[in-house]
């Protein structure tokens, strides 16, 4: 029910938000085509994440990965852009990170996952984004958009001889990069948790954000921008709920899955028992982006020339 609320509430966000962009084009006509412009470019920047692996809604600086894509917005008036974007970021996160939060020593998870991103929305202009005869445009902005991302978390295994959870047949897998969704390492789809479904690695976020963007010259725009994704999934890093018995879990995942669900033998630690906490499933899982994107003006925004009669 709190799912279909928020989505909701989002649709209710977004119907107000183009209510608003079209009584602002009503009230301020379109300008003429040589007015309007397309342009394409590039980001390039820094991706991170927050949920189980971090603590309250704070990154990780040290967990901040090199991330970039592509873009082109069109014009539409002086207050108005269209905007579609791809991205390609990674996201990551790891429990070594709190070495003081004995819970986390404990539980010893990690991940990493490369991160697509397909996203269409606006930009609302802050002050006018018009170029005159004497001043190239620059304005701060807001935007909001809608995406569709891709993403599969993986863990690094290590083979360690001689744990409970480590069969040997597992030595020869020792430093490879695991996918984590097939393992079910919270017993999804298992005969005792079978209405839990194994989460989707496509799913829908919503970025948000502001900027800064300025004209270098009649063709060239940088901007800076810092943006928030809000996810409607818990699972971008494949942890969510709680601790199900090993046999239970190894039975539906096989050896790899009980070795990596359950990572506090690897530092010495005791086993957690079922249904101990995980994670916390009554949150959910953020990314962001923030950097530079440079654009290009392919097509249009002339300034007007005076036409003498």
């Amino acid at each position: 029910m709190k799912r279909y609320s928020t989505l909701f509430l989002y649709s209710c966000f977004f119907g107000v938000t183009f209510f608003l962009i079209d009584s602002l084009s009503a009230q301020n006509p379109m300008p003429s085509k040589r007015e309007t412009a397309l342009d394409f470019g590039i980001f390039i920047g820094g991706s991170n994440y927050t949920g189980e692996l971090t603590k309250t809604f704070m990154t990780v600086l040290g967990e901040t990965h090199l991330a970039g894509g592509v873009m082109i917005r069109y014009n539409l008036n002086p207050s108005i852009s269209l905007r579609a974007a791809a991205m390609y970021m990674r996201i990551s996160g790891d429990d070594k990170n709190f070495s003081d939060d004995d819970f986390r020593r404990r539980r010893n998870l990690n991940f990493r996952s490369n991160l697509l991103e397909f996203s269409g929305g606006f930009e609302w202009n802050l002050t006018s984004w018009q170029q005159t005869r004497t001043h190239l445009a620059s304005s701060p902005y807001l935007f909001a958009s809608i995406a569709v991302i891709k993403f599969n978390p993986q863990t690094q295994f290590f083979y360690h001889a001689g744990l409970p959870n480590m069969d040997p047949s597992l030595a020869s897998r020792d430093g490879s990069w695991v996918e984590l969704q097939p393992l079910s390492t919270e017993a999804q789809e298992t005969t005792k948790n079978n209405s839990n479904k194994r989460y989707a690695l496509t799913q829908i976020s919503i970025p948000f954000g502001a900027g800064y963007k300025f004209q270098l010259s009649d063709h060239w725009t940088v901007g800076f921008e810092v943006g928030l994704r809000k996810t409607f999934t818990d699972y971008l890093d494949d942890i969510s709920t709680k601790y199900w018995d090993p046999i239970i879990v190894g039975g539906a995942g096989g050896y790899m899955s009980k070795a990596l669900y359950d990572r506090s033998y690897e530092v010495g630690e005791e086993p957690f028992l079922q249904d101990e906490a995980r994670g916390n499933s009554k949150t959910k899982d953020w990314y962001m982006f923030g950097g530079i994107n440079i654009t290009y003006r392919i097509l249009g925004g002339k300034v007007p020339c005076f036409n003498f009669e």
